[in-house]
């Protein structure tokens, strides 16, 4: 076992500390966390048609539910550390569950919904990597903690605009989808 713990403590630091299981899970959990970032930028930057970027996304989206899964885990066995870190971990997979949804389904208003959940979930994502790592990382150790806070969501946030502006037409996707809710929910459902 001092192998396993050899081989964490030089990718993560202070790891000697850390019981196997949430050793275990660490390692399942940090290259999910790459995958993410990575498949979730090319998803991001690629072209809005089939090939790269539903390949990509669809990658992003599973990794992510290995980081959610992981990080569960973790956070169960350290639960006063790393609470935050689930709540962030499952704030990140609900809303990219909800784009992944939409983008399958294709309710009316798929799209604003699909960019909206996608690219929050990605910001949430590297919020919770800087929120956790941050004090860690050369530069970034400098910054006061509410910088890893609110760091992603300063730079995602006009980026998330800039994508719904150019590849929705928000505003009517919501009024469309609201139409389809008011009218799904005067539909009697037949109990027979």
């Amino acid at each position: 076992m001092s192998d396993l713990a050899d081989l964490v403590s030089g990718l993560v630091p202070g790891a000697r500390h850390l019981s196997v299981p949430f050793t275990v899970l660490l390692l399942v959990h940090v290259p999910a966390g790459m995958t993410s970032v990575v498949t979730g930028a090319v998803a991001a930057a690629s072209r809005k048609r089939p090939g790269r970027h539903p390949r990509f996304g669809t990658i992003y989206f599973w990794a992510l539910a290995i980081v959610f899964a992981s990080a569960s885990g973790m956070a169960a066995l350290r639960w006063t550390e790393d609470r935050h870190l689930f709540v962030l971990g499952a704030c990140s997979f609900v809303v990219a569950s909800v784009g992944y949804a939409a983008r399958k389904l294709r309710w009316n208003g798929w799209k604003s919904f699909h960019v909206l959940g996608m690219g929050a979930s990605y910001v949430v994502l590297l919020t919770a990597f800087y929120v956790d790592n941050g004090p860690h990382l050369p530069l970034w150790d400098r910054l006061p903690a509410i910088a890893y806070w609110t760091l992603p969501a300063v730079v995602g946030t006009p980026l998330l605009v800039r994508g719904l502006r150019r590849h929705t037409r928000f505003s009517r996707d919501l009024l469309a989808a609201g139409r389809a809710l008011r009218s799904s929910a005067r539909c009697p459902v037949d109990t027979r």
